[in-house]
Parts: C-alpha cells; structure tokens; sequence
C-alpha cells in the first residue's frame, strides 16, 4: 500500500508492509520505497491485544530504499503482527542518485549498558529529515523508549531491560540533506505534542501548513518501572506515537514529534 502527497518541488510517498503472521519476536520486517525515492522516515506498530508487544528497532536500510521494524513480546507469549511504513522522497528535477548525493546519514552505537542512550548528530550544513534506532539485545529483551528528533540537526533514542536484565547496546541513525539543493533552499520544521498522563498514552503531531511530513518520532518520559513504545506510525497529517507500561504500573506523558519540509 502507498500514499503520496506533494509540494513544490517534492512529493513524498508513504509504504506500509503489512502483518502477514503473528509472531512472538517480529526480527527485520521491511517496507521498501520505489526505485526513485530515498527513504527519510518510517515507523513500526506492533498490533497487541492482550499483555502487550513492544518495539525494539524502526531503522533505515543500509540501501536508503526501505524501512525497517522489529517487535517482541516480553515476559508473557504474546504473538502478534507488526505493521512496518517507510516514507520516500523525491525532489523535482534531481534524480535519485543526485538527491543521494545530498543527504547524509549518521549513525552512532551506545556502549553495552542495560539502559542504553545514543545521539547522531549531522554534520553542519544538513538538516534531520527523519531518524530511527536499532535495540541489539540478547537475552530476555531491551526495548525503545524514545526515537526522536532532539534538534534540527540530531536525533536521540534510548531504550531499557524490564524486569529482567538483559544489558544492551543501542544503534541510532540520523538523516538528514543539505540546506542548499541545485533546484533550491530546504527549510524543515519539527512540531512537538505531548499526551495526557497516562499508563497507556498515546499522542499525534500534526504538520505545519505548507510542509509536507517526511519523519517522525516519540519520547516516553518514565520515572518509575518504566513505558516502552509500540507505536511509531507516520500518516499523511502528521505522526502518531504509543507508549505502555508492562506488567507494572507506570504512568508518563508521551512527547511525540513530527518532522516536515519545505524546498523554497
């Protein structure tokens, strides 16, 4: 499935692969994007219904040419599916290739700890398109509990064991593209909405007219056994984020981000 949207002098398409089969441990689920778009953004949802299902990665692929989720159950069998989107850019009158040239994609791997914390910064004259991290854990599970745009210009994420340690390291990936392209200026924007206190909350961030969505993220801000996320979904209006606590309870406000540009 895909749906594009345009701006002058850009269109951006959103991709969603599907859940085919309910699994306890979703590993490297990918959507792709069309052979003439790079990809900027995506998300990941993990579709549970009963004691949860909890993200552990929404990256880019190594190609630039799709989005990359995985999803586990943690403590208790949960099968599930695991929804996965990735957002495709194309600029008018660049190719792909040329608009290849232009971006730039850091990334950055924690030490091995049991809540893991990482910030990829681009280097000057790029700006964040979009962002995503990767949990390599081992043992009972390490999951996401903030992927987010932290500046114009870096993205930060941090993920935790729960009630079991399981020490891990956490990769975390910033894109970004060049402030000046041959066909004009980027300008990009990034809005914030936080949610209610809550122990399942949920929040959306919506686009500032006139830019179009090319990313998008949250941030669970926990004090106590911890919230984890599950839901990282970027949509036409703006991207929506999902948080919850797990076996114990634990209230927090959910920040979550969207990610927008203009070319001027």
């Amino acid at each position: 499935m895909a749906t594009a949207w345009d701006q002058p002098k850009l269109t951006v398409q959103l991709y969603k692969k599907s859940g085919d089969e309910r699994r306890q441990h979703n590993i490297d689920k990918t959507a792709g994007v069309d052979n003439d778009m790079v990809v900027v953004g995506g998300g990941a949802v993990a579709k549970w219904t009963e004691s949860g299902a909890l993200l552990t990665g929404s990256y880019p692929t190594r190609e630039m040419n799709g989005w990359t989720g995985s999803s586990k159950d943690h403590m208790h069998a949960h099968p599930h599916e695991l929804d996965v989107y990735a957002l495709g850019l194309k600029v008018q009158g660049m190719t792909r290739e040329e608009l290849f040239r232009h971006m730039y994609v850091t990334v950055t791997t924690s030490p091995v700890c049991p809540h893991p914390e990482a910030r990829a910064n681009l280097p000057q004259d790029y700006l964040l398109l979009g962002g995503g991290a990767k949990v390599d854990w081992h043992g009972c599970g390490n999951l996401l509990t903030a992927s987010y745009p932290s500046s114009l210009t870096s993205w930060t994420a941090r993920s935790k064991d729960h009630e079991v340690s399981d020490p891990a390291s956490l990769t975390v990936f910033a894109i970004g593209i060049r402030r000046h392209l041959p066909v004009g200026t980027v300008e990009t924007h990034i809005q914030r909405v936080d949610s209610g206190w809550a122990p399942h909350p949920l929040s959306f961030a919506n686009v500032q007219p006139g830019f179009t969505m090319t990313g998008g993220g949250a941030e669970a801000h926990w004090e106590g056994a911890g919230s984890l996320l599950w839901k990282l979904r970027p949509t036409q209006y703006g991207f929506e984020g999902g948080s919850k606590d797990h076996d114990i309870s634990d209230h927090c406000i959910l920040s979550v981000y969207s990610i927008a540009m203009r070319i001027v």
